[in-house]
């Protein structure tokens, strides 16, 4: 019993930890009788995506820390009525790594950095106090996203 025990907190400790990062989810907007979050139509997003914009989701249920993003540079097969989709995120502090929930997605143009990816530090700041809470939890503007600089959003 013991030699088991020791077998299996051994494997443990040589296992990645267990994370959903860059995998697919569906955006969401806030329900406004507060029910279920709603799915972003596919038409939503690709009629703003001409700005070269990135989209947060928070309260996605397809991810453990409820935010899908979607980057500028997402693409998709999706039909315009289809919901919109993007990758599980979650927040992070400048300069930390964010390793994928499948390390081959850790190169290339699927690697996750930490970035800004919403606002300046000062402006997200300001709209949190402003309104009492335009971003519920959000405190900084650091989330693991697709391409860009940390110093995006400044």
């Amino acid at each position: 019993m013991k030699a088991a025990l020791v077998l299996l907190a051994v494997a443990f400790v040589g296992c990645k930890p267990a994370t959903d990062l860059n995998q697919r989810c569906s955006l969401v907007k806030r329900n406004p009788d507060g029910g279920k979050p709603l799915s972003i139509a596919e038409r939503d997003v690709r009629n703003a995506q001409g700005a070269n914009k990135d989209f947060i989701a928070i309260g996605s249920l397809d991810c453990e820390d409820l935010i899908c993003v979607r980057d500028s540079a997402f693409t998709t097969d999706s039909g315009l009525d289809d919901p919109a989709e993007g990758y599980c995120s979650r927040q992070c502090q400048q300069g930390t790594s964010c390793p994928s929930y499948d390390e081959n997605l850790d190169r290339g143009q699927k690697a996750l950095n930490c970035r800004a990816l919403l606002l300046s530090q000062e402006t997200l700041a300001a709209l949190t106090s402003s309104d009492g809470g335009a971003f519920p939890g959000v405190r900084d503007p650091y989330f693991c996203a697709r391409g860009g600089s940390a110093d995006a959003g400044n």
